[in-house]
């Protein structure tokens, strides 16, 4: 959500149509840099709309900036990144390692205010992965939207967009984005139990 106004906007419309399955990502730094798109944005996110929030699913950037933290280069500093978030208002805390944390897997964080659930997979080394963390996001909501709990919602969307990484399309030798075709049980889509 590009400004302040329309943050407060969208906040009050989920309460006043008491809306469910709230998916918030929050897009407040530039795409591989800490650079802050919208600073009063960054407190609209956090006043108005993490307290509504089932899923809350920051990038390590975007979680190191809504925690405090700086930047995040552990997943001990995403748990306590996660807790910090939490306090926030959001139900659920599902920080994205991706590309950013060191090592030789992409790690993901779901915390519930109680325990820690970490979801790993093997790094995919492509340049063609734009869009990866809106896919996730969306994938969790639609898992929502289908009566799936928020965990299993959180596995199946790492494995749809884990597909729809290895899947990259390549839009010129410099630049790609995900594939959403790429994820094999789509005739059961999100009925699949998670590897």
């Amino acid at each position: 959500i590009g400004n302040e106004d329309n943050i407060v906007q969208a906040a009050q419309m989920i309460q006043q149509q008491q809306v469910k399955n709230v998916v918030i990502d929050p897009v407040i730094a530039c795409k591989g840099t800490a650079e802050i798109l919208q600073p009063k944005s960054v407190d609209a996110i956090i006043t108005h709309l993490l307290p509504l929030a089932d899923v809350v699913t920051p990038n390590l950037v975007e979680a190191g900036i809504l925690s405090g933290l700086g930047d995040l280069t552990s997943v001990e500093a995403m748990k306590q990144a996660a807790e910090k978030i939490h306090e926030l208002g959001a139900k659920y805390v599902v920080i994205k390692g991706g590309h950013r944390l060191p090592g030789a897997k992409a790690i993901d964080l779901v915390y519930d205010g109680q325990s820690f659930l970490l979801l790993e997979s093997e790094k995919i080394a492509t340049d063609f992965n734009h869009g990866a963390g809106c896919t996730f996001s969306a994938a969790i909501a639609a898992g929502l939207a289908k009566g799936k709990p928020v965990v299993e919602s959180v596995r199946l969307a790492k494995a749809f967009v884990t597909a729809a990484i290895k899947e990259g399309v390549v839009i010129n030798p410099y630049v790609g984005h995900v594939w959403h075709g790429a994820y094999t049980h789509a005739q059961d889509r999100m009925q699949e139990e998670a590897p």
